[in-house]
């Protein structure tokens, strides 16, 4: 057996090994005029430039700084999850509950969204759906879901199912009013659900989730976008956007050297990178503070397993109280495609840090002592009977874009109309992101909406 004490190893994302080759840079080569630029080539800015030219007659430019799907949408954990990084039970205390559960609802519709963009592009990606599992040790994480499935209750959302172990210490401080959200089993019941022998998680939440690599999706639909809309799309990557100047009459985007002329720009960067957005008197254009985005570097590890082991997503609960320091720890298990054969590739996660480092690389190598935590800690709930001290297949980490307020921001600055946001990943951003880009796309063809908890301000 070997040692638990690894060495620090090479980076490589599971999702970006899967991807077909870019072809040539097409970095910006001259000035350029378009109706829509759309900054950032991840799954916000692709799904937002694929709803913009099906709903609209506007001509549409992406551009990209490094090749499409290579940030935070190629080095994530590959989950399909509609939650919020924030309960949403104190969503609705501070908005109300009517527009907290319209919130969540737009995110469970997403799962259609990503369906039509994945058949209509062609797209051939895996993309697998189950039930996935949250493990809970005690009262405090339950009641705050509890608090959670009332609001979607209350609105006619699908629930989320609750199973608690008649074992758990708790049962019965659980107030009455919450009699008809939970089902009470065995504690065995527990440990199948969670794939572990652990009791000390005493209830788990269940709801619907699923797996697709979003890297190698954006690509496929990018294909799909060039060849459907030649006259009126164009793609450029190796373009860095330094500048953005928002005015009355039109927006500028510099970048690479030249100027992109545009009716309107939307944002679907991680917000806070290389670039500044300003009116045309260089005043600064800002979102509200608990808007505005900061990173956090989000690692995770993988390994291949021979033996075919379904689809499935658990997340564990490591804080006493939910929003504590401790990070929760999550495992995701999918169909995996190498060229040679097909495995399961079992990923796991959890550990995060705040962004400091404006020189991030992402390709910089995994820490050799993370890696022996993660071995430490998260390997049991990911595969029991695998052995401590294994190499791993896959390390990777990911810039991600996150926000004081926990919630996306979609949609138009209310001083600047012409200044657009698809962004603020918050850990869960495939299918937020998907759910942006289509709402952006109303807004862009005139569509009168109502406002909701993710408008700019």
């Amino acid at each position: 057996m070997r040692s638990a004490g690894y060495r620090d190893q090479p980076a490589r994302s599971p999702w970006i090994a899967q991807l077909a080759p870019d072809g040539a840079p097409r970095p910006l080569a001259a000035d350029t005029t378009t109706d829509v630029v759309v900054v950032g080539a991840g799954i916000a800015g692709v799904a937002t430039a694929f709803f913009t030219l099906r709903a609209t007659t506007q001509r549409v430019m992406l551009v990209e700084r490094d090749r499409v799907g290579r940030g935070a949408t190629g080095r994530n954990a590959g989950q399909l999850t509609t939650y919020f990084e924030r309960p949403l039970c104190d969503i609705a205390d501070a908005f109300g509950a009517e527009a907290a559960a319209q919130a969540q609802g737009a995110f469970d519709n997403a799962h259609d969204l990503l369906d039509l963009m994945t058949a209509e592009s062609g797209a051939t990606v895996r993309v697998e759906r189950f039930t996935g599992h949250m493990g809970m040790f005690n009262l405090h994480h339950l009641l705050v879901h509890l608090r959670c499935s009332r609001v979607r209750q209350q609105a006619g959302l699908r629930p989320e199912a609750c199973a608690v172990s008649e074992e758990a210490e708790f049962l019965d401080e659980i107030p009455a009013e919450y009699a008809g959200f939970y089902t009470v089993v065995p504690q065995q019941r527990i440990g199948e659900l969670l794939e572990t022998t652990d009791d000390r998680y005493r209830a788990v939440l269940s709801d619907r989730k699923g797996c697709v690599n979003s890297g190698l999706l954006v690509q496929q639909v990018l294909g799909y976008l060039e060849r459907r809309y030649p006259q009126r799309f164009r793609f450029h990557d190796h373009t860095g956007v330094e500048r953005v100047t928002v005015a009355d009459d039109g927006v500028r985007v510099h970048a690479g050297g030249h100027t992109m002329s545009t009716g309107r720009v939307v944002m679907c960067t991680n917000g806070f990178v290389d670039h500044v957005v300003e009116t045309h008197d260089g005043e600064p254009i800002r979102l509200a503070a608990d808007q505005q985005i900061t990173g956090r570097v989000a690692y995770m590890t993988a390994f291949a397993e021979d033996q075919r082991r379904t689809p499935a997503a658990m997340s564990y609960i490591r804080n006493t109280a939910i929003g504590g320091d401790t990070a929760y720890v999550y495992v995701t298990r999918r169909t995996y495609d190498r060229p040679a054969d097909t495995v399961t590739l079992t990923c796991m996660g959890g550990p995060e840090y705040p962004f400091h480092d404006p020189a991030y690389d992402p390709e910089k190598p995994f820490p050799g002592p993370l890696l022996a935590a993660m071995d430490e800690e998260v390997r049991p709930f990911a595969q029991p009977a695998r052995p401590p001290g294994l190499p791993y297949d896959f390390h990777w980490h990911g810039l991600m874009g996150y926000n004081d307020g926990g919630i996306r921001v979609v949609g138009a600055h209310p001083r600047h109309p012409r200044l657009l946001y698809n962004l603020g990943c918050n850990g869960v951003g495939f299918l937020p992101s998907t759910y942006g880009g289509h709402r952006i796309a109303r807004l862009l063809a005139g569509e009168p909406l109502a406002s909701t908890i993710f408008d700019p301000r």
